[in-house]
């Protein structure tokens, strides 16, 4: 489970986020792939970040590759919980992501990351991913198990 002290209260939200980011994409483990990106804006819930697909980030068809597309939805939707009073990172319980459109290489995509309803154990959490022309290339959800 992520361990990562949050910033006092003094701190930003966006300052609070980009260490939080930052811890994430120090890890040895799989989330280190989020070393490429960057925090655009963050308030308590709220969270805005954005990537340039990279060949390391295509799939055989050249284009984002789902299962980092799966992956973006599942870390960014976990580190905007913890912009959240209290926020922990919780446990997957579920994890939905629809593709609607392929980014391709070269192209700055934006994920938009939102919490829906935190509740005493379980977390509602959604992200949207569009490219840089505004159309929505995945849609997620993402519940998490934050209680106990």
């Amino acid at each position: 489970m992520l361990s990562v002290a949050v910033p006092s209260k003094m701190a930003s939200s966006l300052q609070a986020m980009r260490q939080v980011m930052q811890y994430i994409s120090k890890t040895k483990g799989f989330d280190r792939l989020m070393d490429k990106v960057q925090v655009v804006s963050a308030a308590p819930g709220k969270c805005v970040f954005e990537m340039k697909v990279g060949e390391e980030h295509l799939n055989g068809g050249f284009t984002l590759h789902g299962g980092l597309t799966a992956t973006l939805v599942d870390v960014l939707t976990t580190a905007t919980l913890l912009s959240m009073e209290g926020g922990k990172p919780g446990v997957s319980v579920d994890l939905h992501v629809s593709y609607l459109k392929a980014a391709k290489p070269g192209e700055t995509i934006t994920i938009a990351a939102d919490i829906l309803k935190m509740g005493r154990t379980l977390a509602y959490t959604t992200a949207q991913v569009k490219n840089e022309k505004g159309d929505v290339v995945a849609q997620g959800l993402h519940t998490k198990h934050v209680g106990n």
